[in-house]
């Protein structure tokens, strides 16, 4: 949800601290650790204690007492965003790394993650209870929170994988990308496996927004790629939840689309490249025809199994 969080910290002037900094103080960036390296340490904020995990590219810090997570969330992150530089570098664009380690604060429940964000945000408190679960991302750090309570933590691993591109796209890209971009792409990063053994990541493998993505294409309530491509989470949200929820099972369906064919992926990258070096995004309004061919491939792609 870093979109309603960029608008709160517009209007307080952006006078709250760093959020890295608070949690963390500054780490240099020739302290990050090698490829394939994970670190875990004791850490504390307030009175929570927890641990902090590091790796190549992510500061985990989490109050979360449950090991599984301790050793899936590090593994799932830099595999994430891994498989995200594999799908959209080409030749023709190489994503940037990260300028610096990105933080990912992940509180044990709701009243934690409350403490924190006023501590963080005091300017309004109020304000931030009407986010919606799971948290925020600015600057670079993302404050959630569990929003399973259960061993297995996989939606809130979906919610770390979503939030690390926002986490990515504001600490590598120096520009802004569209929102139906940024969020379809976030969306797209939630996917995964779990195995008896570890995780795999797998862009299809998203079966929240996939069902919704079929639900809307049943009853006619996708949006015209026209209108889509100018909402956003905010203005969806203003709609109410299931709007929201639309939203993004929308955004992951059209980017499976674009990413299903090379010369569609070509405009992502195009976009991507524009935002890398700080260029204004320039996007071409959807032809109907457009809107036939994503039609024709959800029916083709996202119709389940059982669906006779």
């Amino acid at each position: 949800m870093k979109w309603l969080l960029i608008l709160l910290l517009a209007a307080a002037g952006c006078s709250s601290p760093n959020p890295r900094s608070v949690l963390l103080g500054t780490i240099p960036v020739e302290e990050m650790l090698p490829y394939g390296a994970i670190e875990i340490e004791p850490w504390s904020c307030l009175v929570y204690d927890g641990v902090r995990i590091r790796t190549p590219r992510w500061d985990i810090c989490t109050t979360i007492q449950i090991p599984a997570l301790h050793k899936r969330l590090p593994v799932a992150l830099e595999a994430a965003l891994a498989k995200m530089q594999e799908t959209l570098n080409s030749s023709t664009l190489t994503l940037p790394e990260p300028r610096e380690p990105m933080t990912t604060c992940l509180m044990s429940d709701r009243r934690q993650w409350t403490n924190l964000a006023h501590m963080l945000l005091p300017e309004h408190a109020e304000s931030m209870q009407g986010l919606a679960r799971g948290g925020f991302t600015s600057q670079g750090v993302a404050l959630l929170y569990d929003i399973d309570q259960r061993e297995h933590c996989r939606n809130t691993i979906a919610l770390s994988l979503h939030e690390g591109w926002h986490q990515y796209v504001q600490t590598s890209l120096k520009g802004e990308l569209p929102e139906w971009l940024d969020e379809g792409l976030a969306t797209v990063m939630e996917g995964y496996r779990l195995l008896p053994d570890g995780l795999e990541i797998d862009h299809d493998a998203n079966r929240q927004r996939k069902r919704r993505a079929w639900w809307l294409l049943r009853r006619d309530r996708m949006q015209p790629l026209a209108e889509f491509i100018t909402d956003d989470p905010h203005a969806a949200m203003a709609r109410g939840r299931n709007e929201l929820l639309n939203y993004y099972a929308q955004a992951w369906a059209y980017m499976r689309y674009m990413l299903a064919d090379s010369e569609r992926t070509e405009v992502l990258r195009r976009l991507l490249k524009q935002a890398a070096e700080g260029r204004r995004v320039t996007v071409v309004t959807p032809t109907p025809s457009e809107d036939a061919a994503f039609e024709s491939w959800c029916v083709e792609s996202l119709r389940p199994t059982w669906w006779q």
